[in-house]
């Protein structure tokens, strides 16, 4: 753990304090159950977990405001927050400065994939098991549709916003999201997640 600049007593890692701040009670621990993937929770990445602990910072920041509108809507509201393209994003912060909401306190303290790693390991002590290939392949199909559930989410979500905004017309709509890898030595395409659960492409063994 580091010291501070006087050579005192050592300093509080950020993550400690902003779970303090928000009152995150037993988020390390939560942390450690979501990284090593241990009872019935899934295994999360360093990334995930920053969001994870992202949004909670930003639900107790919502729940101790006037902004009850806004406490089920953590999910879009962060997205505003960290996503330079979301074109709802100065509404959303005009809605939580109008509530109280420093904007700007709240996500200087939003942590980074690399905080979360850096903790986990110097501050709680905890080893990551090594995967096995087959394990491997399995969470590399899972993150491939959950990515791709998300940015379906997203897509339906910013063609409603725009439909009710006036800046679009449209009926009834599907969005279609398919990702395809296509194997340059054979020419065959394969759906992402077929891809990663039969090992790759076939032509690999021919």
């Amino acid at each position: 753990m580091t010291s501070n600049s006087a050579g005192g007593a050592p300093s509080t890692p950020k993550i400690e304090r902003v779970m303090d701040e928000h009152g995150l009670v037993d988020m390390g621990e939560r942390l450690e159950e979501r990284w090593l993937g241990t009872g019935e929770t899934d295994q999360y990445s360093t990334r995930q977990l920053a969001d994870y602990v992202n949004k909670e910072i930003l639900r107790s920041a919502i729940d101790a405001s006037d902004t009850f509108t806004l406490s089920g809507d953590v999910e879009e509201v962060y997205s505003a927050l960290t996503d330079d393209e979301d074109t709802g994003a100065t509404l959303v912060k005009s809605r939580l400065e109008q509530s109280g909401i420093d904007v700007e306190a709240v996500t200087d303290d939003f942590i980074s994939h690399q905080t979360v790693h850096r903790y986990l390991k110097r501050n709680r002590g905890v080893e990551r098991p090594q995967q096995s290939p087959e394990e491997k392949l399995e969470s590399a199909a899972e993150t491939i549709q959950q990515l791709r559930g998300r940015t379906t989410a997203v897509t339906e979500q910013k063609i409603r916003d725009l439909e009710n905004s006036g800046a679009i017309s449209v009926g009834d709509f599907s969005v279609l999201n398919d990702i395809q890898i296509i194997c340059e030595r054979c020419g065959r395409s394969h759906d992402a997640p077929s891809f990663f659960e039969q090992g790759g492409c076939d032509c690999s063994a021919e």
